[in-house]
């Protein structure tokens, strides 16, 4: 048999590990303080679109102060039924604000929320075309009474189309709209040059009430998207906070109960994964930077609604992870103390200060230790991470003097199975690994970092009562 003998530990602590820091996730998930602060800035973010809203509102109704009576009367109550629209979108933005969970389902029924604002709307606009078209029958075969109301409609109509080229971003939410109604409008005045009366006048009030509907249709839209916006913002500056509330959150050992003065580095322990997740939340943040950046409503409700809670749950998958993994590090290092202690119980091997350290220094790498016999025999333990981390493998490689006693190899490796079981750890049968003894493990200088590249001590300073992050740093 080989120098190398061979054991397979599970960890049963990496599941209780895991749900422990989830369960911390979900604490921090529910920080009173950060969830405060979010909730003032989100607020903060509506009432400025509220403001940038009033102001776009004021400065379109002043561009309709010369309208005719009737026309102002028709633009007034649309303006007022487009306003409440959208307090009631806001409001329940607002709401849902007081719960994530409910933002969700908000969020979802946006797009049904406007398409019954724009039904309301259209309904209302049907009831004020019955309106002309009364008037329509009223003025029957007088054709100069009709040429007449048909310049006033034209008129109306240049000025609504001129207030909404001026004051809404029709191209954005009804590209080709106003150019067309432009065209009707320009026919409708044509007819009204000709004198054609009653035709004159069909053309004008479709004109003008189609008009009417754009204006209406792209406030609604703005609203619309406003409020997608809003809850996109808030869903992804909420992700960020927690990412950065969760890059250090404190360390827990193999029980789960948190390691007083110790924090974990989350991006260490998960090999980068948490700055990928970082790289992501950066690229939505940049999508909903501007309040009227290029993003459609839709796209910002998949972020709000899919991206954000995918990459939430991502966040606490990387943090229980690295917990997990921190907390298989310190097993790692603890089955080597009880293989290291086997040993010097049942052979003359002893241990020497200082002969215990993890690979290049890195506390996710394998876990070393040496004893070494009067003969200047030794044995080094190697205790490596295998799989996802949710085991590990025992190396227990002797590196003889003398003749080799592969029978004794077997008994301690058997006897150190047998304690590592009765520590409560699940250790498979001894095998042998079918490799000579590598030279080079048996030199934990070469195993060390250089000075200036050795990471903090973490699990082991925790040992020794000292505070600190468990991840990389100077020595």
């Amino acid at each position: 048999m080989g120098g190398v003998k061979r054991i397979t530990v599970d960890e049963q602590q990496w599941a209780g590990a895991q749900q422990a820091a989830e369960r911390l996730r979900q604490v921090n998930r529910e920080l009173p303080g950060m969830i405060e602060a979010l909730r003032r800035e989100q607020q903060a973010a509506a009432e400025r679109v509220a403001a940038q809203l009033a102001v776009r509102q004021d400065a379109f109704d002043r561009a309709l102060s010369g309208l005719s009576e009737q026309a102002k009367r028709i633009e007034a109550q649309a303006g007022r039924r487009l306003r409440a629209q959208a307090d009631r979108l806001r409001q329940v933005t607002e709401a849902a604000e007081q719960d994530r969970r409910e933002t969700r389902e908000a969020i979802e029924d946006q797009e049904r929320r406007f398409q019954q604002g724009l039904a309301r709307e259209r309904r209302d606009r049907e009831r004020e075309v019955r309106e002309l078209r009364d008037e329509i029958a009223a003025i029957g075969g007088d054709r100069e009474r009709a040429l007449a109301r048909a310049a006033t409609l034209v008129a109306d109509a240049r000025q609504l189309s001129a207030a909404v080229d001026a004051g809404l971003p029709h191209e954005r939410y009804a590209p080709g709209r106003l150019s067309e109604l432009t065209g009707r409008v320009a026919l409708a005045e044509d007819n009204v040059r000709a004198r054609l009366g009653e035709a004159a006048l069909a053309k004008a009030q479709e004109a003008y009430l189609q008009l009417s509907e754009l204006r209406a249709e792209v406030e609604l839209r703005m609203s619309e998207r406003q409020e997608a916006w809003l809850a996109a913002d808030g869903a992804v500056t909420m992700l960020r906070e927690q990412i950065r509330v969760n890059a250090m959150p404190a360390a827990v050992d193999e029980t789960g109960n948190a390691v007083e003065g110790f924090t974990l580095d989350v991006d260490y322990w998960s090999e980068g994964e948490l700055s990928r997740l970082e790289e992501t939340v950066a690229r939505l943040t940049a999508t909903v930077a501007d309040p009227a950046g290029p993003a459609t409503a839709a796209e910002l409700r998949h972020i709000a609604e899919h991206e954000v809670p995918a990459l939430d749950r991502a966040l606490t998958e990387v943090v229980a992870s690295a917990q997990a993994g921190q907390v298989a590090s310190q097993i790692r290092a603890n089955v080597a103390e009880v293989v290291v202690t086997a040993l010097e119980e049942t052979t003359g091997y002893a241990w020497e200060e200082g002969q215990a350290l993890y690979a290049n220094g890195d506390q996710r790498r394998a876990f070393y230790s040496k004893l070494r016999h009067l003969d200047d025999s030794e044995i080094v333990i190697e205790v490596a991470p295998e799989g996802n981390g949710e085991s590990c493998v025992l190396r227990i490689i002797s590196y003889d003097t003398g003749t080799p006693d592969d029978e004794e190899r077997v008994r301690r490796a058997h006897a150190v199975a047998a304690t590592l079981r009765e520590h409560g750890l699940q250790a498979g049968l001894p095998a042998a690994d079918g490799q000579e003894p590598d030279p080079r493990l048996a030199d934990f200088d070469a195993l060390r970092p250089p000075l200036r590249e050795q990471p903090r001590a973490g699990r082991a300073a925790a040992a020794a009562g000292s505070g600190g992050t468990m991840g990389p740093g100077p020595a």
